[in-house]
Parts: structure tokens; C-alpha cells; sequence
């Protein structure tokens, strides 16, 4: 099978660890190290997040501001920033855990361009978090917009929905997976570029692309037969950190649409949004939820959240 995998920057990085490389690697190491079964065994096209780097970034250039009154970069430069580093340490893993078979198969990173338009609602309401996690009191001192993630705020930029990968490259990527090469692209959700139809050129814009939105998009795109979103937590649940919340084994999307209220659009909301546009492009397509570290029992249907349409409109069955 063709299995686009996304891993969410937060699991990438445990919610408020010290951004440090030593426990980017460490995380990166056990992930890699959960998905070993499922690279030696299928085509596999992965996609990351980048919001704790990226907004690390972010306030690195705000600093660097203060003391010299150098304009910082925009996020679309921070952007791919982050998917050299992060794509860097995640080859290096895979490397590891496959050894010769991953040398004749080949791993790569590719820069990604994705088109977003100018007039995306979401530049009227940021929703996309970035950066470490602040007490209400550090977030009211921060002079950005942040929302509340969890127990913590964060802060949020604009988050456009993606409409392709520039051709050049999804020429470039269809041929890639074609041959079975694993490619680490779409990181961050893409590097977010306009078109200007006046200069003929792609333009970068302050923006950052939900990466799971994008996963989703690009596996529509390659005709990939499955689609797993891996995060720091379990899979998906309702009522979450409440009395009652239930952790949810399977379910259509049908009826995951109907419990859209317990779904944030901040985390979960587009998480869900994206498994579901997915899931229901072709007959057959299923999306798995869940746990970086739980990856191959995921596959085995022992972990996670599966959704498919392989039992009716009103499938929901919890744990």
C-alpha cells in the first residue's frame, strides 16, 4: 500500500519539553523506531509539523530585532527553515532503522511549495499554533494573538487551506514515489505561496499551513490507499479531559461529523476535517489517529482511531 503518514510537530516534540535537539531526536528516535514495520512494508510519503519550531524561530528573529533592528524573516522563509532541520534529523533516523534497505530504496527531503489563496478567511482569523506554551499571564505579555491549547496559550497565525503542490515538484514527487523512494515533504504543511498572475512569480506569504490539511491534499493527489496522522495523544476521543471522555476505536465519517463540537479548530478540528475529505475522495481509503509511538498496533487495528466507511454511514464503535 501507499500510506502518506503526518507527524504532528508536537509529537515531534512532547507538549512543554524544552525545544532542545537532544529531545526532538529522542522523540523523532521512538517514532521512527514505531514505524519500522510499516516503512519496510509499504510505499510511505511523510508530511510534519513544524508549530513549536517554527514559533521558536519566530521569537529567535523577534529577539534578534530588539538588539538590531533587523527585519525578521516571514514565516514562509521560517517555514523552510524547519523543513531542512526537521526532515534532516528524521532521514537520519530512517536511515538507522532500515539500514541497507533504506539505502537502495532511497530517503529524501524535498522543499515544498504549496499554492494558497490570498483571500483564505483564515487570514481574518488566525487559528494555527505555534511556538511554545505560555501561562495566561506570559500570553498576555507575548503582544501577538494566542488561544488557549489544553491548560496553556500559545500563540496563532493564519492558517490558509492548501490547493496544490506547485507542478515542477509534484512532477518531482509522483516520480519519487513511483520508484518507492520515501519522501519527507509537505513539512510544516508547506512552504505557503501565492501566485501572482501579473509577474508570472510564486510569492511566500506569513502564513502556516495545517500540516494534516496538507497530508491530506497530497494523498488525494498520489492516489495513496491509506493515511495516518500521528500525535501526541491516543487517537480520538469525546468529552476529552472531562469525567465522561471516551476514546473512540472506529467510526465513519458521517458520524464523526456529527460530533464536530468536541473536535477544536485549533488541534483536533482539522485533524479530524482532513482524515474525513480523505476517507471519502474514493471508495476504500481509511485514515488512522493516533499515537506516535503506537504506529504498527494502529496498523493492527489495536491502537488509535480508525476511520473508514467499511461499515455504513452510522459505524462508531468506542473502546
Amino acid at each position: 500500500q501507499h500510506i502518506v503518514v503526518a507527524l504532528g510537530g508536537n509529537a515531534l516534540l512532547k507538549r512543554g519539553e524544552p525545544l532542545t535537539i537532544d529531545n526532538q531526536r529522542k522523540n523523532i528516535r521512538e517514532g521512527i523506531s514505531s514505524l519500522t514495520n510499516v516503512l519496510r512494508n509499504n510505499t510511505v510519503t511523510f508530511v510534519h509539523g513544524n508549530g513549536p519550531q517554527v514559533g521558536l524561530l519566530a521569537l529567535e528573529g523577534a529577539e534578534y530585532q530588539k538588539q538590531t533592528g533587523t527585519t525578521p524573516l516571514q514565516l514562509d522563509v521560517l517555514d523552510a527553515e524547519t523543513e531542512g532541520s526537521i526532515g534532516y534529523m528524521l532521514e537520519q533516523e530512517i536511515d538507522f532503522a532500515l539500514g541497507n534497505e533504506g539505502r537502495q530504496r532511497g530517503v529524501i527531503t524535498m522543499l515544498s511549495q504549496i499554492v494558497v489563496s490570498q483571500d483564505d478567511e483564515a487570514f481574518r482569523d488566525p487559528t494555527k499554533f505555534i511556538g511554545p506554551v505560555y501561562s495566561l499571564e506570559e500570553a498576555n505579555k507575548l503582544g501577538k494573538p494566542v488561544k488557549q491549547d489544553g491548560q496553556f496559550y500559545r500563540q496563532v497565525v493564519p492558517s490558509p487551506k492548501p490547493i496544490q503542490l506547485i507542478d515542477q515538484q509534484l512532477t518531482a514527487l509522483k516520480l519519487l514515489t513511483k520508484n518507492d523512494v520515501i519522501v519527507i515533504c509537505g513539512g510544516g504543511g508547506g512552504i505557503p505561496v501565492i501566485f501572482d498572475p501579473v509577474s508570472g512569480r510564486l510569492n511566500g506569504i506569513e502564513a502556516v499551513i495545517d500540516k494534516d490539511r496538507a497530508a491530506s491534499m497530497l494523498g488525494k493527489t498520489l492516489g495513496a490507499d491509506g493515511f495516518m496522522i500521528l500525535t501526541d495523544v491516543e487517537g480520538v476521543a469525546v468529552n476529552k479531559d472531562k469525567p465522561d471522555q471516551k476514546w473512540i476505536k472506529s467510526a465513519s465519517p458521517a458520524a464523526l461529523q456529527k460530533l464536530a463540537d468536541n473536535f477544536p479548530a485549533g488541534s483536533m478540528g482539522p485533524k479530524i476535517d482532513s482524515a474525513i475529505d480523505f476517507v471519502q475522495s474514493q471508495r476504500g481509503k481509511w485514515c488512522r489517529i493516533g499515537s506516535l509511538t503506537d504506529a504498527t498496533s494502529m496498523m493492527e487495528g489495536r491502537a488509535g482511531t480508525n476511520i473508514t466507511n467499511d461499515h455504513g454511514p452510522n459505524h462508531l464503535e468506542y473502546y
